[in-house]
């Protein structure tokens, strides 16, 4: 089993490829599957949950320290990055809200794994980078729910076509003790901050008692040498969730309109491009440069899982937003291998 979630490690980008290749195989020769609040509950479990266990939350007041880098990294990610997927999904997608609001929701959430890994290979400082990924993730928590509730209400979703069979799924599914109109008119945070709750914030806090279980049992040091399996088993989650995602019946309006995933594709690299640009501009201004690379990967990088995880939040309460989860989906076709880029470029400098 660990060979194997070696090999998925190792040759991610290809396995993602293939578990979105098959759902999509899956959608046009069968029409999919329905979507099922099922999806939440396997996505935080071996995706979510997984992805957090091994960040290192006691370093976090050593890399305070150096508060006005993560400060750097907190105005560029919440201010920079989704200032830039507005004014970019307006130009390209002002047609398609839905869309437009799967590239802020992506803008609104750095950090991951990724960032530890990438900044490990570039010999970054891990305290800094740690203490990055931890304050930025705790910011996202609060900041999506206000952010996204404030689009969604900016766009008018509520517009959009909607079937007259459908229904509410969280009023479905608590038989009426909660509805998706909680908090008055329109979208409000609560409505998102709620799922987040559930499928964020929980595995959260089961991942720091985990880790702290561990390290009480086994040692540090223990904990160290194995806290890439749950990284590693994060992935081999993320593919799972992948193939379900791209299995969904929704999914068959790629093949309606294969267009959309060019007009999908063009403003996310745009919008990874200039990210990119003003980060190492602020990169060339750090004299430290380990810490300069533990503020590249902590900015440039988005928690695509995480995005992955919210998303499915929002299409459990309503199902209009489905085709969010492919804006997500097709920006590891970039983050991972622009990724490999920046580290060489990193090691040179």
């Amino acid at each position: 089993m660990i060979k194997f979630l070696d090999n998925i490690q190792k040759y991610l980008f290809f396995w993602i490829t293939g578990a979105i290749f098959l759902g999509l195989v899956v959608v046009y020769f069968f029409g999919g599957f329905k979507f099922t609040p099922v999806i939440c509950l396997i996505a935080a479990i071996v995706m979510i949950y997984p992805s957090f266990v091994p960040l290192t939350f006691d370093k976090l007041p050593a890399a305070m320290k150096n508060y006005p880098i993560i400060i750097a990294s907190v105005v560029i990610n919440f201010v920079v990055f989704p200032f830039f997927a507005y004014y970019i999904g307006g130009i390209f997608l002002e047609q398609e809200p839905v869309l437009r609001l799967g590239l802020i929701l992506l803008a609104l959430l750095p950090g991951g794994g990724m960032v530890t890994t990438w900044a490990m290979k570039s010999h970054a400082d891990m305290p800094m980078t740690i203490g990055i990924v931890i304050t930025n993730l705790l910011i996202a928590i609060i900041a999506v729910p206000f952010g996204m509730s404030f689009f969604m209400n900016h766009f008018a979703l509520d517009e959009a076509p909607v079937a007259s069979d459908a229904m509410c799924v969280i009023e479905q599914t608590t038989g009426g003790i909660a509805s998706c109109d909680f908090g008055g008119e329109g979208v409000s945070p609560m409505k998102i901050a709620l799922p987040i709750f559930v499928i964020v914030v929980i595995p959260l806090i089961v991942a720091y008692i985990t880790q702290k279980i561990i390290i009480k049992r086994k040692g540090r040091e223990h904990f160290d040498k194995n806290k890439k399996n749950f990284g590693e088993f994060s992935n081999f989650g993320l593919l799972i969730v992948l193939f379900i995602l791209m299995s969904l019946e929704n999914n068959s309006v790629i093949f309606d309109n294969p267009g959309m995933l060019i007009d999908i594709f063009i403003p996310l690299v745009l919008f990874y491009a200039v990210g990119l640009i003003v980060i190492l501009f602020f990169y060339r201004m750090l004299h430290n440069k380990d810490i300069g690379k533990a503020f590249v990967w902590g900015s440039y990088l988005r928690y695509i899982t995480l995005a992955l995880g919210i998303a499915i939040s929002l299409v459990f309460q309503d199902e209009r937003l489905a085709v969010i989860t492919t804006v997500i989906v097709l920006s590891y076709f970039i983050q991972i291998p622009s990724s490999f880029v920046l580290a060489r470029f990193l090691k040179k400098h």
